[in-house]
């Protein structure tokens, strides 16, 4: 069984100025890491890197999980920064 890694980028100022914006986000990469299990994959879905405090947080537990391979959804506009892993 392949072991996905799952990420999504936004930026974290845009979650005060838009009511619902980020659940509505988490909401659909869980779609996607749901579609990844039903085509047999483990899925380590890390959520939302919307900060570079936060990259660096998802890149160690995707570290930690040795996944195979590593997916990106890009859900917003990021700074390049927000994406450091």
């Amino acid at each position: 069984m392949i072991k996905v890694g799952l990420f999504g980028i936004g930026l974290d100022t845009y979650w005060p100025q838009f009511d619902g914006l980020l659940e509505r986000l988490e909401g659909y990469q869980q779609q996607i890491a749901t579609k990844m299990e039903g085509f047999g994959a483990e899925v380590v879905n890390v959520g939302l890197v919307d900060s570079p405090v936060v990259a660096r947080e998802k890149a160690q537990v995707l570290k930690t999980e040795d996944v195979d391979i590593l997916f990106l959804y890009v859900s917003t506009y990021a700074l390049s920064s927000t994406y450091y892993l």
